[in-house]
């Protein structure tokens, strides 16, 4: 019985000590939750979604261990002196201990360490973007957020975990699962509204809008040259490139209200506009048709009637008057 108990607990110890989180059976389940959050922390601080992804897959087993209850997925620990003054930062609800395997040079030793415990997976991956994006020694790598693999070395590099391999295992899972495909771009946009076709008068000054908001990572900045240009060769005597006026940071809505003058020339046309940052384009092109009116035939005939009675009124009383006079020198 001894024999035969023993034998079970070594089968499972090595079931935890070999295998690798490729090797988990749930990870495609982990990652319908994952993506989201790692998403939503790029676009709040920058930090790549496909290294968070990788992270949290291999620190956890993808999504099997973390840390059991303290919903940690990056392995975040809590530091201390002691169990009474143990600084958790700004999100975390707690911490634990746990034991954990450390690199000290030449080879792997078990220690036990505090971790930082968590209310939920959100509070996780939300204190992982913050402490990548906020602590000094991470620098280098938050200068590195358009090249996910180059992330990873410098995160590797700057001391994120002990294991000599650490770059080289987030980059052969970020390869091996594409999770590259996760990450935004700095630069997008959604078109969330914009102004029906226009009908204006000729020569007629009025405005047209679009509402875009920013989906990438990047905050749009007047500082850092983003803008609006036409790609018309008629922008209808609107300035080609409308200035940003003001930061917008990912999520939010940005309103272009651009002002027009309609052409002497009647007819329809179409105002095309791009986003741009510098000389790249991005987003869809935005566009608005503008319809120029002829000066209403009616309305016409109603000005040429309206001049030929006045025109008959004026004469009619200077008949009646000039008979008038006559009548008056007769009987005088």
């Amino acid at each position: 019985m001894f024999l035969r108990a023993l034998s079970c607990w070594l089968a499972i110890l090595g079931v935890l000590v070999f295998s690798t989180p490729l090797d988990a059976q749930d990870g495609s389940a982990f990652l319908e939750r994952a993506i989201p959050l790692a998403q939503k922390s790029q676009r709040e601080t920058t930090v790549p979604a496909s290294v968070t992804l990788a992270q949290a897959m291999w620190e956890t087993g993808r999504g099997v261990s973390p840390i059991g209850e303290a919903n940690n997925f990056f392995g975040i620990k809590a530091a201390g002196a002691s169990d009474a003054d143990v600084n958790v930062g700004p999100i975390a609800n707690g911490w634990v201990w746990a034991w954990t395997k450390e690199w000290d040079g030449n080879k792997y030793i078990s220690r036990r360490e505090r971790f930082r415990q968590y209310a939920n997976m959100q509070d996780s991956f939300r204190d992982h973007g913050l402490l990548l994006a906020t602590t000094p020694r991470y620098a280098d790598a938050m200068r590195a957020v358009d090249d996910a693999r180059e992330f990873a070395r410098r995160l590797a590099a700057a001391g994120y975990a002990t294991s000599p391999t650490y770059a080289e295992d987030l980059i052969r899972l970020m390869d091996a699962e594409d999770l590259y495909q996760y990450d935004l771009p700095r630069n997008d946009l959604e078109l969330v509204a914009q102004s029906e076709t226009v009908q204006v008068q000729r020569g007629q000054i009025f405005q047209i809008y679009f509402d875009v908001k920013n989906i990438g990572f990047g905050t749009w900045s007047p500082s850092a040259n983003y803008y609006l240009a036409s790609t018309n060769s008629n922008s209808l005597s609107a300035a080609a490139q409308q200035p940003l006026d003001q930061l917008v940071p990912p999520e939010r809505v940005k309103r272009w209200a651009i002002t027009m003058v309609a052409p002497d020339t009647a007819g329809t046309f179409t105002s095309r506009w791009r986003m741009k940052h510098g000389t790249e384009d991005f987003g869809p092109e935005l566009s608005v048709r503008v319809e120029v009116q002829a000066a209403p035939a009616l309305a016409l005939w109603y000005w040429v009637g309206g001049a030929v009675a006045l025109g008959a009124l004026l004469l009619g009383g200077g008949i009646v008057l000039a008979k008038t006079r006559t009548k008056k020198l007769l009987h005088s």
